[in-house]
């Protein structure tokens, strides 16, 4: 009878701290989770605005090929390049800033503007990310 006392004064000492162990390894695992879904509503975030500017520049160029405008104005340009600046940072809305006075192409429209997008690689690939 004594034995079990013992047993059970020593397992309900226990309980506490395995408790706080398993609610601190939770918690640990809620953060991990957490600072990966906002990485990747931040990549979300930056495609879906590559994309949006890739297309609207996709609407210059001659006009007798199915353009809307001939060049990017700098009205244009700057919502894009004040928005860039803030999901980015200076060196993409600058990128965006020399498309002023500038059109695409007309003749390979199905074809991804690889000049657009080169800057837009360190903040779009996963190749150097650690998961």
């Amino acid at each position: 009878m004594e034995n079990l006392k013992n047993i059970i004064t020593i397992f309900s000492a226990l309980l506490t701290p395995t408790v706080a162990v398993i609610g601190i390894y939770i918690g640990v695992l809620n953060y991990k989770l957490q600072i990966r879904k906002r990485k990747d509503d931040l990549f979300d975030r930056r495609y879906k605005f590559l994309k949006e500017f890739e297309s609207f520049w996709k609407t210059t160029g001659a006009e007798n090929k199915g353009a809307k405008i001939h060049s990017l104005e700098w009205d244009d340009v700057e919502p894009f390049a004040q928005e860039a600046y803030y999901l980015f940072g200076k060196e993409i809305a600058d990128h965006l800033r020399s498309y002023v006075g500038k059109s695409f192409d007309q003749d390979f429209k199905w074809v991804p503007d690889y000049e657009l997008a080169k800057p837009f690689n360190k903040y779009l690939c996963f190749e150097n990310e650690k998961l």
